[in-house]
Parts: C-alpha cells; sequence; structure tokens
C-alpha cells in the first residue's frame, strides 16, 4: 500500500471534477437499470456479508479456508469473465440478467437448508462450492451495463448513468446488512437465504419486463 501511495504521488494527470456535471444522473429510461441495481446490491451484500458468516459461524471455518475460498473465487473470476462477456454478446443481456438470478435461487437454497439435508461435514463442503458459485455468476452483473449501453445516447450518459447505479448499489447494501443481521439473529439463516431467494426471484421477474431495441 505505501508503494501504491508513492506511486500515485507522481501521478501529474489532471484530474479536477468537471463542475458543469450532475453528481448523480436520474433519467427516467434508465429506470429499471436502477431497480436492477437495487436488487444487485442487496444480493452482492447478502452473500459477501452471510455467506462467509454461514462458514464461519456455522460451520467453523477458519481463516485458512476462508482464504483458500477467496483465491479460488478470484481465479475462478479472472478466467471466466471472458467467457461470460462472450455469453452475453451471443445471447444478449436479459436473458443472462434472469438466468443469473434463477441460479441464485438455488445457491440461496443450499445456503440456508444444506444442514438439513446433508450430513454437516458434506454440507459445509456443499456451502463452500455455494461460495465459488455465487462468485462467478456475479460476473453476470456486467449485463446491466451493456443495457445501459444499449440505451444511453453517448458514451458520457452512459458513464454518468453507471456511476449512479454504482452508487444506488451502495446505498442499498447499508440496509440490507442492518436487516439481514437482524433476520440471522431472530429468525435464523433459513428465513434469510428464503428472502434473499424471492429477492433473486423478483430481480428475474423484473428483467424480464426489460424491452429489447429491435
Amino acid at each position: 500500500m505505501l508503494a501504491s501511495m508513492f506511486a500515485a504521488f507522481k501521478l501529474t494527470a489532471n484530474s479536477a471534477t468537471d463542475k458543469s456535471k450532475s453528481r448523480f444522473y436520474f433519467r427516467k429510461k434508465f429506470g429499471k437499470y436502477y431497480m436492477l441495481e437495487v436488487f444487485y446490491g442487496a444480493r452482492k451484500q447478502v452473500f459477501f456479508t452471510f455467506g462467509p458468516y454461514v462458514l464461519i459461524l456455522f460451520y467453523g471455518a477458519d481463516a485458512g479456508v476462508i482464504s483458500l475460498l477467496f483465491a479460488v473465487s478470484a481465479i475462478a473470476c479472472f478466467l471466466l469473465a471472458p467467457l461470460v462477456g462472450k455469453l452475453i454478446d451471443k445471447v444478449g443481456y436479459k436473458p443472462v440478467m434472469i438466468a443469473d438470478t434463477l441460479i441464485l435461487v438455488i445457491v440461496c437454497f443450499f445456503y440456508g437448508f444444506a444442514h438439513h439435508i446433508f450430513p454437516k461435514e458434506v454440507a459445509f463442503i456443499v456451502c463452500c462450492v455455494n461460495y465459488i458459485l455465487d462468485s462467478v455468476i456475479s460476473l453476470a452483473s456486467m449485463a446491466s451495463n451493456v443495457y445501459v449501453q444499449d440505451i444511453s445516447d453517448n458514451k458520457e450518459e452512459m458513464r454518468a448513468t453507471i456511476s449512479t447505479g454504482i452508487s444506488v448499489n451502495h446505498f442499498i447494501t447499508i440496509f440490507i446488512a442492518l436487516m439481514g443481521g437482524w433476520i440471522w439473529k431472530v429468525l435464523g439463516i433459513e428465513t434469510l437465504f428464503i428472502v434473499s431467494a424471492v429477492l433473486g426471484l423478483c430481480n428475474s421477474a423484473y428483467a424480464a419486463t426489460i424491452k429489447l431495441k429491435k
């Protein structure tokens, strides 16, 4: 981090912001994109926070296991990201958006109920596979950026819209973290992941309403 800091100090390009541009860019035609970012932000926070919590608090995974899962997930995403991009180009962003969250329902089911179906040792392995699978299918979120590109009038509008979508995404994660923690404590992990699966189905249903350009 220190080396990175010194390298950053040596940058000489002008990075001043353009005061004439709005910080947030909201337009009616991007309404579905903003809503999809709400769903994605909720889904991301559940699995980024509570996926590892299941492994650590429920199954007793240690730091070595979690670090290994981080590494395997990073390598899998690095290798598969170009394939996901080609898939979006081939079948379109809408089918990928729908399929992504339908697969997520399966991930939610095993996170919440694997310990009811399998012996604890097997359930732990299933949840580890779940963690990697969720990291891979999260790559499909790039489909929403392709959607914005498709309906934007120019690159500047696309940039501003995606930037606003990221802000919406981060904003919703704050509430999901708090609400998810409360659900876990009061109602249990089964209810938490049932709610996550319902959000996934809502995401798929909402993505299905997107009208493709002729």
